[in-house]
C-alpha cells in the first residue's frame, strides 16, 4: 500500500518514491528518516533543497539535481511512500499547479534525496 501525500506550498516540495531497494532500507533502518504524518510544513530552499518542519524538529532534504529550481509559493508538494517516512533515495517533486494542469505533474522532474539533515533551532 502507498501512501500519498499532495500539499500546496506555501512553500513546499515533492516526493514521489520509487520501491525502496538496499540503500533506502539502510537508511531507514539507521534512523535517517522523517515520518510524514508528522511533518507540519514544508519549505522550498534553492533549487535542490526543501525544509521540512516536524512536531519533533526540522530537517533539510538535499536532492540530487535542481527539482525545485522554477519553485514559487503556489508549488505543490508530492510524497510517495510505502512506509509513510521519507528517507535517503527516496524521491522528490515540486511543480507549479497551474502548469501541471496543462503537462501533468509527471512532466515535472524527480529528484532522490541525497540526505535529511537535522538543522538545530536557535
Amino acid at each position: 500500500m502507498k501512501l500519498v501525500s499532495v500539499l500546496p506550498l506555501a512553500a513546499v516540495a515533492a516526493c514521489t518514491a520509487q520501491p525502496p531497494g538496499p540503500p533506502a532500507l539502510a537508511a531507514r533502518a539507521a534512523g535517517s528518516c522523517i515520518d510524514l504524518s508528522q511533518v507540519t510544513s514544508r519549505h522550498v530552499v534553492g533549487p535542490s533543497a526543501v525544509v521540512f518542519e516536524t512536531t519533533h524538529g526540522t530537517y533539510r532534504a538535499d536532492l540530487q539535481g535542481s527539482c525545485a529550481a522554477r519553485a514559487d509559493a503556489s508549488a505543490i508538494v508530492e510524497t510517495v511512500s510505502r512506509s509513510g517516512q521519507l528517507c535517503r533515495d527516496d524521491r522528490v517533486r515540486v511543480f507549479d499547479p497551474v502548469e501541471a494542469k496543462a503537462t501533468g505533474a509527471r512532466s515535472f522532474p524527480q529528484c532522490r534525496v541525497l540526505a535529511l539533515t537535522p538543522i538545530p533551532h536557535s
